[in-house]
């Protein structure tokens, strides 16, 4: 009724278009009756639109739906009726043929029916596999990027539980051959896990090592930004950052501890000259020795020194900061202050 008020027609133009009289009409449009299938066609195309949109078809679930499902779904689980809550699935499946979201999710209660604790049979549980594999590879294929990524580590993950290591590879190696679709992928589990599989321990070791170097380095950049002048932190919290920062320094004994200037910077702003210039001096001491190799406790020996000393234009950057920068002003008379601008001198020019 509201597509026909839409175009200006009449109940008994609608009628005449369609050869059927306009009662017939006014019982569908007041539900007394149903057009003949065969009608279903000629009406979508009489009111400007198509069968689908006609009978209210929904291609995808909305995502209240969508949770309001896999709700009662779970919960016939938890009751013990997996069968019951199979069939439900399988249905919404058949309903909704192209929705990645539901079958991303649909992965998920299949899982959710191996752990559910219930009787179930040898073929159910190799049943449920193939269709976690199966709904896996579709949403995989279907390029979707919220769950692309997700579905490809379940690929290996499950490929993985079969000894399919050929596959687990293959999918894996997408990693390194589609760099801008995996910006954000974090494989590394799955990489040692594929390495013990095979037998290559020493690759899995220098997997995790490398993945752990990486991790310290950004999780210290993440402090240091924190301890930013312009940022919205409470001096006390910002001291307790750094307090953080140098225990984390101190145990990976990564990043050479260059962020002592930020540390000395954070406690002038407190006003605590004395522990200013102790890092000051860590850090003019370190620049002035050789450079600690990282943790070998937990790098050695896939991480090794970059280099055995420090640059000499790194020297000269933080030698020219001690000497200009504004923040350190209220150092310059001091004699510890002094004392270590003119070891960092001396240094240049040895």
């Amino acid at each position: 009724m509201e597509l026909r008020k839409a175009r200006g027609m009449t109940q008994e133009q609608l009628a005449a278009a369609l050869g059927v009289s306009a009662p017939a009409v006014s019982k569908w449009e007041t539900d007394s009756s149903y057009p003949d299938i065969t009608l279903l066609c000629p009406l979508a195309r009489a009111l400007g639109t198509d069968v689908d949109s006609l009978l209210a078809f929904e291609e995808e679930l909305s995502e209240e739906a969508l949770g309001q499902w896999m709700t009662e779904i779970m919960g016939m689980v938890q009751k013990g009726a997996v069968s019951e809550a199979e069939e439900r699935l399988n249905r919404l499946l058949h309903s909704y043929p192209s929705s990645v979201p539901l079958k991303f999710s649909a992965v998920a209660a299949f899982s959710f029916f191996e752990m559910s604790g219930t009787k179930s049979d040898g073929e159910d549980k190799t049943r449920w596999k193939n269709r976690k594999k199966e709904l896996c590879q579709a949403v995989h294929d279907s390029g979707n990027t919220a769950f692309f990524l997700p579905a490809v580590s379940m690929l290996v993950s499950l490929a993985l539980a079969d000894d399919e290591l050929e596959r687990a590879e293959e999918l894996l190696k997408e990693n390194l051959t589609n760099k801008a679709d995996f910006a954000a992928a974090d494989f590394t589990v799955l990489w040692v896990r594929l390495y013990l599989k095979k037998g290559e321990r020493d690759k899995a070791l220098e997997t995790v090592q490398k993945e752990l170097y990486s991790l310290v380095g950004k999780v210290q950049n993440c402090l240091i930004s924190m301890l930013g002048e312009d940022m919205a932190l409470e001096q006390e919290k910002k001291i307790e950052v750094c307090n953080v920062l140098q225990q984390l320094t101190e145990s990976f004994c990564v990043g050479g501890g260059m962020g002592a200037d930020v540390l000395a910077e954070v406690y002038l702003r407190d006003g605590d000259t004395g522990k200013a210039l102790d890092y000051l001096e860590r850090l003019t001491d370190r620049l002035t020795s050789p450079v600690l190799p990282p943790n070998p406790l937990l790098f050695a020996p896939a991480i090794a020194p970059k280099q055995t000393e420090w640059g000499r234009e790194m020297r000269m950057v933080i030698l020219r900061g001690l000497k200009q920068d504004a923040c350190f002003e209220p150092l310059r008379q001091d004699e510890r202050f002094r004392a270590l601008v003119n070891e960092l001198a001396e240094s240049l020019e040895e």
